[in-house]
């Protein structure tokens, strides 16, 4: 079902391809959840100043 190199990724990360599956599906769901606070950031600069940053960080830490 998955490719040599789908399989060694999976292997690399510690992960089933179901579990990889929701870990990928959560960060998409929080950096899409990010879009709005980044246009109005975008607008209105002294709004969410941090909020991305401090998410991506967060999600990165995570992946360790």
């Amino acid at each position: 079902m998955f490719s040599g190199k789908c399989k060694e990724h999976l292997e690399d990360v510690g992960e089933t391809g179901l579990e990889h599956m929701i870990v990928a599906l959560r960060v998409a769901v929080k950096l899409q959840l990010l879009v709005p606070a980044l246009i109005i950031h975008s607008i209105a600069p002294r709004f969410f100043t941090t909020t991305a940053s401090d998410v991506m960080k967060t999600i990165l830490e995570n992946r360790k």
